[in-house]
């Protein structure tokens, strides 16, 4: 029996099922299929929502991305620190942190999601520049 979700439920379910396979087996090493059988989809569901893999790791991206740099911005933009211990604070918002988080730059890490990892670096630092410079003003 098909079950009916709200897109914005099933793009999550997607991106988390990529998520877990791709920390398991890396970018490479993961198929659309894999995808499509750990989500329980049809493969005209993944593409509605992503255009291919690669489109898949990019939301992935965005998504730590808007994680990593809310937190470094919620820190930079509270004045009652001071500006070193601000500066300090945002680079450390950027590690991930806990079991998730380690596993999370053990498979960046990895020759096979090399492609991710330059991507993630990028994006990061894009974001990151501007927090700083607005603390360093």
């Amino acid at each position: 029996m098909r079950i009916v979700k709200e897109a914005e439920e099933r793009k999550n379910e997607i991106l988390d099922a990529a998520d877990e396979l791709f920390g398991q087996k890396g970018f490479d090493g993961t198929s659309t299929n894999d995808i499509l059988a750990k989500v329980g989809i049809a493969r005209g569901t993944l593409y509605y929502h992503f255009k291919s893999k690669e489109d898949i790791m990019d939301a992935l991206i965005d998504r730590y991305n808007v994680r990593l740099l809310s937190a470094a911005q919620e820190i930079a933009a509270d004045r009652s620190i001071p500006v070193n211990d601000r500066i300090i604070r945002v680079i450390m918002a950027l590690n991930i942190s806990g079991e998730r988080g380690r596993e999370i730059m053990e498979h960046i890490h990895k020759p096979q999601n090399a492609l991710m990892h330059q991507k993630i670096q990028k994006v990061v630092l894009g974001g990151v520049t501007p927090i700083l410079t607005g603390i360093i003003r």
